[in-house]
């Protein structure tokens, strides 16, 4: 075979490798963009919680968390996806936790399917539900008048750290946070904000969480630091370095960084 015979030869073999190639990144951009994706879910996962936080009435005091890739899963071949998770936290007066569960089937739409689960051994059973589009919604205890709210989507494509909202400057929360903080001794490192779209016949409105962290401080002993207003109802956490209570439509809570380093306080207002 002459020199020239086998460049053609190998440019032949190589521009056949080229073209599969080609057309396996085709196919497999084809199949990626057939994922589901977490934005097509984040109005059902909010519209779930706020229906948990309205049913759960005006006697618990809430704080809303942002959006997050609680854990990852497998797409497809060489895709990886996420189950994204949107929480709030309800606190209310140890002892009722079933009450308020309770309540909270009943009031939330039949279309979801509420019902309750087993209970883990000290617990109330937690409360389950379909919101749609693949979002499973639950209500449990994490502790004495401590639950949680979380919708929390199937495996979808999406970015590995959402975005932090921050809010608006001269914000009013802020400067009550500031506040709260000032009479802990610290100062505010930083904010972020979290948001529920109103439901309902108060459609149009939002239920807002603003949350500030200290920078590096004394986070002992809150319970008997955090200024609490005397109209302000107190809910007592107990077993935990946190304080919450609700004044009107407003609820504040207080707690310490896991190394108890710093202090984050989430004012929240509802509908």
């Amino acid at each position: 075979m002459s020199m020239r015979r086998g460049w053609v030869v190998a440019g032949s073999g190589a521009a056949a490798v080229l073209v599969v190639a080609a057309g396996l990144a085709g196919l497999w951009r084809w199949d990626a963009s057939r994922d589901p994706q977490v934005r097509d879910s984040v109005a059902v996962m909010d519209r779930g919680v706020a229906d948990v936080l309205v049913a759960a009435g005006d006697d618990a005091a809430v704080a809303v968390s942002g959006m997050v890739r609680a854990a990852t899963c497998p797409l497809g071949v060489l895709r990886g996806g996420g189950r994204y998770t949107r929480a709030a936290d309800l606190y209310v007066p140890g002892g009722d936790e079933e009450s308020v569960l309770s309540g909270i089937e009943q009031r939330l739409p039949a279309s979801y399917q509420p019902r309750r689960e087993t209970a883990l051994s000290g617990s109330t059973r937690p409360l389950v539900a379909e919101a749609g589009a693949g979002v499973e919604l639950s209500v449990r205890q994490l502790g004495p008048g401590w639950l949680v709210a979380q919708a929390q989507t199937g495996c979808v494509a999406g970015p590995s750290d959402p975005v932090e909202a921050s809010p608006a400057p001269g914000d009013p929360a802020a400067s009550a946070i500031r506040d709260v903080l000032t009479a802990l001794g610290t100062t505010p490192a930083g904010f972020n904000t979290a948001s529920l779209p109103c439901q309902g016949a108060k459609a149009g409105g939002q239920i807002v969480t603003v949350a500030g962290v200290s920078v590096s401080t004394d986070s002992g002993r809150l319970a008997d630091r955090v200024p609490v207003p005397p109209q302000a109802r107190a809910f007592a956490v107990a077993a935990s370095n946190r304080v919450a209570y609700r004044d009107g439509p407003v609820s504040v809570v207080a707690d310490a960084s896991d190394d108890g380093t710093a202090v984050t306080v989430r004012r929240t207002t509802v509908c």
